[in-house]
């Protein structure tokens, strides 16, 4: 049986053990626990001064029990002041946030649109001027002015840029200053030297295109639209025409339409409904529909058509590139069509009785069957020195 402990050995005792090096975190740990509940408790008390960890442990050494620190002595105070100013920082900075991002959002301008960069009728983007009236028309030759010089591009306009293209400028305005154009053709028309030339400037019209002013030259332009003419000896040049939705790009309502240097891109390029039509150095990709007295140079059309209706007269074709050139004669005869010189898929002549004088000469042919309808014993019918365009061979309807 354990005898009586003396309370002085006890005490003495007490005295000698060091206290634990790692009190201060046990106290920590139990303030952490009641820090909460002790500020809601205590939030207006004035914070109490901590006691010194000395006296704790003197007590604990002299007391029976072994007290835990007092409420009182708990130190989350300085650690939710901290808390609190973190996040106060944090919503601070979430606002300024909100406000910059709100500011940015009211007050930033719409970006603007991308400069317009040409490079075919398909790939072409603009910025928006004026859609009221197109910018390069200009009056009939005997009330036109004398042009001071080139033009030169403003925030309305598009500079041409065509990779591939053989371009120069050449002096085609009679002595008020060079204007684009292009050199002398060589080879077979292509994309590529074809249709507005290099350093054309273009500016810009939304809509449809009505020109009713006989006469008129309308130049370097590009029209988002139809140009309707529906008057006598209208000149198009160096205009590009985006028809849209399927739409004809070129409607000719009265005789004389000339397009030089021009890309007319639609359901249809052109349609043609009076006589008198010249088109030089175009690209026709849409192909086009013709009546009578019209005249094809160094076009390209690629593998679009060219459609001869009934009734016509008087058309040639000359060194351009076509799919095909169909003459239709179920309603009327045709009479007078040479096809001279060109590169093209094939040749639907006419088959009906008063057809005459249809010319197929000097044309390379990319098809197997150059001719479909040919009547050899029609009165005028022509088919000479037409070839192979692969090898060369004669090639025989």
């Amino acid at each position: 049986m354990m005898g009586r402990i003396d309370e002085n050995e006890l005490r003495a005792l007490f005295e000698e053990i060091e206290a634990p090096p790692r009190l201060d975190r046990w106290r920590d740990r139990i303030a952490d626990v009641h820090a909460e509940a002790y500020v809601r408790e205590h939030d207006d008390e004035p914070e109490p001064a901590e006691d010194d960890d000395s006296e704790h442990l003197a007590e604990e050494a002299g007391a029976d029990i072994v007290a835990l620190p007092i409420v009182d002595e708990l130190r989350p105070r300085r650690q939710r002041g901290r808390s609190m100013a973190v996040a106060a920082a944090a919503a601070a900075v979430v606002g300024l946030g909100g406000v910059v991002v709100t500011t940015t959002l009211l007050t930033d301008a719409p970006p603007a649109d991308p400069t317009m960069i040409i490079d075919g009728p398909d790939k072409t983007v603009s910025s928006s001027p004026s859609r009221n009236e197109p910018t390069n028309v200009s009056k009939p030759p005997s009330t036109q002015q004398p042009s001071s010089g080139a033009e030169r591009p403003n925030p309305g306009t598009t500079q041409r840029n065509q990779p591939g293209g053989t371009g120069t400028m050449v002096d085609n305005s009679g002595g008020g200053g060079p204007e684009p154009g292009w050199p002398s053709m060589v080879g077979d028309p292509n994309s590529t030297n074809t249709g507005v030339p290099l350093g054309a400037t273009l500016g810009d019209h939304y809509g449809d295109l009505r020109i009713a002013t006989a006469g008129q030259v309308v130049s370097d332009l590009r029209v988002t639209g139809t140009v309707i003419v529906d008057a006598p000896n209208v000149t198009l040049k160096r205009v590009l025409v985006v028809a849209p939705y399927g739409a004809t790009a070129v409607r000719q309502n009265a005789g004389g339409l000339t397009v030089v240097d021009s890309e007319l891109s639609g359901g249809t390029s052109l349609t043609q409904a009076a006589n008198g039509l010249t088109i030089r150095r175009s690209r026709l990709q849409s192909g086009v529909t013709i009546t009578g007295g019209a005249q094809l140079y160094n076009c390209y059309l690629d593998n679009a058509d060219v459609l001869v209706t009934p009734g016509s007269s008087s058309v040639l074709l000359r060194h351009n590139t076509i799919g095909r050139v169909t003459m239709n004669d179920l309603d009327a005869p045709i009479r007078g069509v040479t096809v001279d010189d060109n590169l093209l898929n094939e040749v639907d002549a006419p088959t009906q009785a008063g057809s005459a004088g249809i010319h197929v000469l000097n044309n390379r042919f990319r098809g197997s069957a150059p001719s479909t309808g040919w009547k050899s014993g029609a009165s005028d019918y022509q088919w000479s020195n037409n070839t192979y365009a692969d090898s060369g061979a004669p090639a025989y309807p």
